[in-house]
């Protein structure tokens, strides 16, 4: 299994042009380029991980790639590539597997809360956290990693009665209160200084939000992080993770395909019962000693 990182680029440099052909006119690389070489492809590696480095060319913000990339998924299928990691948003069908990283942001949502913690000035134990519900497995991958840990957590949520039972089952086990609102007005939005958004849907609380707070957006929800990059700059918003691994620094997407294509028990993990293994593959990140170094923002450290 490999790994493919594709984004666009319009530099002639990228496309494997040396020497006296850099010279030649635009127009005729343009023509070259359109032709016989729409993308490039070199061989790199992540850690111990292989894979490519693609490069897709686009002259123009309009230019339309939709013919390139199908070409090139089937290229990259016969190539044994199992995931790809994108920038740019490229829009791509789904013909391999993606790498968004939303997975390894929630499973360092408690490091990652703690990192924020510390820049606020404050204590885990007196720090309130509440999470968004998405209604999706990352919900519950981030209340199971972080309820046994901490002494105030919310849950934002459209059905409460999803999580009844798990309140109780929290409450037994640790004697912690989940508290469980859905009323978008309620005062205690104001409350919270760890927002972890587990949603894409756009919940109008952007003002309610706690001055300063940490806003990690695990999920990836880019609408809703522009929304709050126009007029709330006093937040620190964070959409990925940069992780330590070998002493080199990957970005969460980039830890995602190194573990996919490296360990078979990741990889089951994201294509089975991921509640089932949770602690394992959290004794495997622990084992392997990766580390949040910072936070980004659409891959832009913060």
């Amino acid at each position: 299994m490999k790994f493919a990182e594709i984004s666009y680029s319009s530099k002639k440099e990228d496309f494997g042009i040396k020497g006296i052909f850099l010279k030649l006119p635009n127009y005729l690389l343009h023509w070259y380029f359109m032709r016989f070489r729409p993308f490039y492809i070199q061989q790199t590696t992540l850690a111990n991980a292989e894979g490519y480095i693609v490069k897709v060319y686009k002259p123009h913000e309009n230019h339309q790639t939709e013919k390139q990339i199908q070409k090139l998924l089937l290229l990259l299928q016969k190539k044994e590539t199992d995931v790809l990691l994108i920038y740019h948003s490229i829009s791509l069908p789904h013909i391999i597997d993606i790498a968004y990283g939303d997975i390894i942001n929630a499973l360092f949502v408690l490091e990652a809360s703690k990192k924020a913690i510390k820049r606020q000035s404050q204590t885990l134990q007196q720090s309130k956290f509440l999470i968004i519900d998405g209604e999706n497995t990352i919900t519950n991958m981030v209340l199971d990693i972080l309820y046994p840990h901490i002494n105030y957590l919310s849950i934002y949520t459209e059905n409460p009665q999803n999580f009844l039972q798990k309140a109780d089952e929290i409450y037994e086990e640790y004697g912690l209160r989940l508290e469980i609102f859905s009323d978008i007005k309620n005062k205690q939005f104001e409350t919270f200084n760890i927002i972890l958004n587990c949603s894409k849907n756009m919940y109008h609380y952007d003002y309610k939000i706690q001055k300063n707070a940490f806003f990690f957006d695990i999920i990836q929800n880019d609408k809703k992080m522009h929304c709050l990059m126009s007029h709330r700059s006093d937040l620190l918003l964070s959409n990925g993770l940069l992780l330590k691994l070998e002493n080199k620094n990957y970005s969460s997407k980039q830890i995602e395909a190194i573990l996919r294509i490296t360990e078979h028990s990741f990889h089951d993990f994201l294509c089975y019962n991921k509640k089932q293994n949770l602690s394992e593959i959290l004794q495997l990140l622990q084992h392997k000693n990766i580390t949040v170094t910072a936070f980004t923002c659409f891959d832009k450290r913060v």
